[in-house]
């Protein structure tokens, strides 16, 4: 089985080399376009009171440790929260285009959020590979998707198009770092803002006390 993914990763690594993903122009998608694909790439009732919209790469490592606080914030406020993912791959990381485009193939068969967290959570390991799509081959297996619709998907221009919309869509309003997220139009850039002001920010929307952060024991001399 292993064998089966090395070897469909070094025909699709030799595809992406040779250009397949070349992009077309297209007219741009609709408003109810963009919606019914974001509804793939979200979590929570779409009217809720705290809409929250992230725009990341998967092979960032920043977007990496930001992880842990999104998902502590989503499992805090259940029902409260609606959480839209949007990709926003970086030139200069190798691998980073072709795993968000297999996250959209993962989308269409309605395991988005799996094959997110496996990116996230394996990140070091796909990423510093020479050959990363072997390990989407093998998320996708161990996910139960069917892998020759899924390695056809790969190669998608169509697929890979979605993608670069949401990277458009970045740029529009002006994106130039990962992860940048909005709390209901509120601005927060990297983990560490997230941290540090994210949870806040939702407590004051739903109208709850904030909380204080005690502050580090003094050590004794």
């Amino acid at each position: 089985m292993k064998y089966r993914y090395a070897f469909a990763g070094l025909c699709l690594a030799a595809a992406l080399a040779g250009g397949i993903f070349l992009m077309k122009k297209r007219e741009p998608p609709s408003a109810s376009a963009l919606r019914e694909r974001d509804i793939s790439k979200s979590q929570g009732p779409p009217n809720a009171p705290v809409q929250i919209m992230e725009y990341s790469d998967f092979e960032c490592p920043a977007c990496q440790r930001a992880e842990n606080t999104v998902r502590k914030i989503l499992r805090s406020y259940p029902g409260k929260i609606h959480f839209v993912f949007r990709h926003f791959p970086l030139p200069g990381h190798r691998w980073s285009s072709i795993a968000h485009q297999a996250a959209e193939c993962a989308a269409q068969s309605g395991k988005f959020w799996e094959f997110h967290d496996r990116l996230y959570d394996h990140q070091k390991i796909w990423s510093l590979s020479p050959n990363a799509v072997e390990f989407l081959m093998q998320y996708a297996a161990e996910l139960g998707l069917d892998l020759e619709p899924f390695a056809a998907c790969l190669t998608d221009r169509g697929v890979a198009e979605r993608v670069l919309v949401d990277k458009k869509m970045g740029d529009r309003v002006q994106i130039n770092s990962t992860p940048t997220f909005f709390i209901n139009e509120e601005r927060l850039v990297g983990p560490v803002d997230l941290e540090q002001k994210g949870d806040a920010i939702v407590r004051r929307i739903l109208g709850k006390p904030s909380v204080s952060i005690p502050a580090p024991a003094q050590s004794e001399r």
